[in-house]
């Protein structure tokens, strides 16, 4: 009897202690643990505001926890929240106590009450104003106006570049640069638009320029745009009879934002047509002559190449990525190269070997280089580099066609007139003219008797070949759109 009295004084002691281990254990990773019993299942709930610490107001009846105004952050997209959880009761969801939350809208949290009930409380935080993403900007140090309808303007001042303007932006916390990512626009043939990554939301901005003065007014040329009906903003039309302030020296220059497709209208030497003829194919608002015959031109179209040249010359052409470049080219093996400009020395026959392959979406050659790197060129450059030199000489008036680009890819077509009392000018003044306009780079086409240029199916030049009813035929026309 008294052996069965000690068994079961042991087996309820051992009871005791396994019961009081459990109860060790509720303070699981989610609560359960120490603290007050009861209906209240949060302890506290606090939130990291910065280097301080932010603590939750707690309403059990109306199940709700509310922060007050963060002090540090401006951003509440992932806060540091802890939950300090009442004896028996489990936090839910989040799943951790110590949670990363989104207390820009409200969050809601889930406790398991005494093991039982399931209640769900709402979670908010006064959300602090957050401010634009774009807090200044400016080009060349002069600030520009930030508006609240999400407008960028600057003032233009001499010096800025209108068709590579750079901006510095001053970005809020979280802001970031999508588009474009060096901040650029040209902002001469119309508004801009950036946009801004700002916490996951794209925020779009509308960039512009106000008081640009154009410079070919300076120069003495007219803005004629208003006569030709209805062009594209980034093309506009210019008219003088001083072309370079040369008396009797008429032309028109088109002006093409670097937005401008190019077209390569014609069917080379096989089947030479006139620009009025040549006008009527594709949908161009500009045809510019190309060559007679005095070389063969380099033709590419749909990165093609649907004629080879007879030599090296001046090539314009245009990149799969919109771009525009005037190099010296040739085609060898049914690839085009271009070669470096050479300063001084015999003409060397191109080859492989000394080029690059270069792949143009659409190129035409001209019959020269006349503008390289800036650099007006002579008579005798002209013929280390392409081997020969046409109607070069500083006597040669004629009329001329020609097109320059610039550093930051605007094109210029000219073509001069040379009927009644106009005299033309000669290549080394078209070459000038052209970097007067600000080309880098330029080629000469047709000249003579022969240059014309046709603007939304209007002649503007007069032609004197045309004008007698024998109109010069075309390998092709350069167009553009």
């Amino acid at each position: 009897m008294k052996r069965f009295f000690s068994l079961m004084t042991l087996f309820l002691a051992g009871g005791a202690l396994l019961m009081t281990s459990c109860s060790s254990d509720d303070d699981d990773d989610n609560g359960g643990g120490g603290g007050t019993t009861g209906n209240a299942p949060f302890a506290s709930v606090t939130a990291k505001d910065g280097s301080s610490t932010l603590t939750a107001t707690i309403d059990d009846t109306e199940k709700t926890i509310k922060f007050g105004e963060f002090q540090n952050m401006t951003n509440l997209t992932s806060v540091e929240v802890t939950f300090k959880m009442n004896k028996g009761h489990i936090l839910k969801t989040p799943e951790n106590l110590t949670s990363n939350v989104n207390l820009m809208s409200p969050v809601y949290v889930t406790v398991l009450l005494n093991g039982t009930t399931e209640e769900t409380y709402t979670m908010t935080a006064e959300v602090p104003e957050m401010p634009d993403p774009v807090l200044s900007a400016k080009v060349n140090g002069v600030a520009a106006t930030v508006a609240d309808d999400k407008s960028i303007t600057i003032k233009w001042e001499e010096g800025m570049e209108i068709n590579h303007m750079v901006f510095e932006l001053e970005l809020a916390e979280g802001a970031t640069v999508k588009t474009p990512e060096d901040c650029t626009f040209d902002l001469e043939f119309g508004e801009g638009t950036l946009v801004i990554d700002y916490y996951g939301e794209e925020i779009v901005y509308t960039v512009r320029a106000t008081d640009y003065k154009d410079p070919m007014l300076d120069m003495g040329w007219a803005d004629v745009t208003a006569n030709f009906g209805t062009l594209p903003a980034y093309i506009k039309v210019y008219k003088t009879e001083k072309a370079g302030g040369i008396d009797n020296a008429a032309a028109y220059v088109v002006m093409l934002g670097s937005q401008a497709e190019m077209g390569c209208i014609g069917e080379g030497v096989t089947n030479k047509k006139a620009l009025k003829d040549l006008e009527t194919e594709g949908d161009y608002k500009v045809y510019l002559v190309g060559v007679d015959s005095s070389i063969t031109q380099i033709m590419v179209r749909d990165g093609k190449i649907a004629q080879a040249d007879t030599r090296i010359s001046g090539t314009l052409g245009q990149n799969t990525d919109g771009s525009y470049q005037i190099s010296y080219a040739h085609i060898i093996e049914n690839k085009v190269y271009t070669f470096p400009y050479r300063a001084s020395g015999a003409f060397e026959a191109p080859t492989a070997a000394k080029g690059t392959v270069w792949e143009p979406k659409t190129a035409v050659e001209g019959l020269h280089m006349i503008l390289y790197d800036g650099n007006v060129l002579t008579e005798a450059q002209v013929i280390t580099n392409e081997g020969l030199a046409l109607f070069y000489k500083d006597t040669d008036l004629y009329a001329r066609a020609a097109i320059g680009v610039t550093k930051y890819g605007k094109l210029f077509v000219y073509c001069g007139d040379e009927s009644g009392d106009y005299i033309g000018t000669t290549v080394p003044q078209v070459a000038q003219i052209m970097k007067d306009f600000g080309c880098v780079n330029a080629i000469q086409l047709e000249a003579y008797d022969s240059p014309d240029l046709h603007i939304n199916k209007q002649e503007t030049v007069t032609n004197l070949l045309a004008a007698a009813g024998t109109p010069k035929k075309m390998q092709c026309a350069i167009a553009f759109k």
